[in-house]
């Protein structure tokens, strides 16, 4: 049976990882056995992978087709939903993401039918509310794990 591993973790994040290069290419970039790097996804194993090793990992997930840096990104969520553990209730947020995700939507899809700059920051700017609303509920999970 699989084991579970919780998400915004890093043994998740490794797990992810090893999904697109292999265990025995994730060895093979971190200089120790795919058993090693097992071990370091094993979320009950006292063994923790090296942050060194963690942006070797995002190198060549990236190379092997990837379209983003895992670890970093599991790094600066982690960080974001820290400064953000005092978060509002859940239903509000919930209210918040259905709004700023609506707006970032329709923003991102009105691109389709302009070229115009104001129209691109309108988009940027509410995508990046919507992931500002979903960090919040992110960091309000976190809080509220039983």
């Amino acid at each position: 049976m699989t084991k579970r591993r919780e998400p915004l973790t890093y043994q998740h994040t490794l797990t992810k990882i090893a999904g697109l290069i292999g265990w025995d290419r994730a060895g093979a970039v971190c200089g120790v056995t795919d058993r090693q790097v097992r071990n370091w996804s094993d979320p009950d194993c006292e063994t923790e992978i090296r942050l060194i090793d963690a942006e070797r990992l995002d190198r060549a997930f990236i190379e092997m087709g990837g379209d983003h840096a895992p670890f970093h990104r599991l790094f600066a969520l982690r960080l974001e939903i820290a400064a953000r553990s005092d978060a509002d209730c859940l239903i509000a947020l919930a209210g918040d993401i259905a709004k700023e995700g609506g707006e970032a939507v329709a923003a991102v899809l009105q691109l389709g039918a302009t070229s115009d700059p104001d129209a691109h920051r309108r988009a940027q700017k509410e995508v990046q509310e919507a992931i500002d609303k979903l960090t919040d509920c992110a960091a309000k999970l976190k809080g509220s794990t039983p």
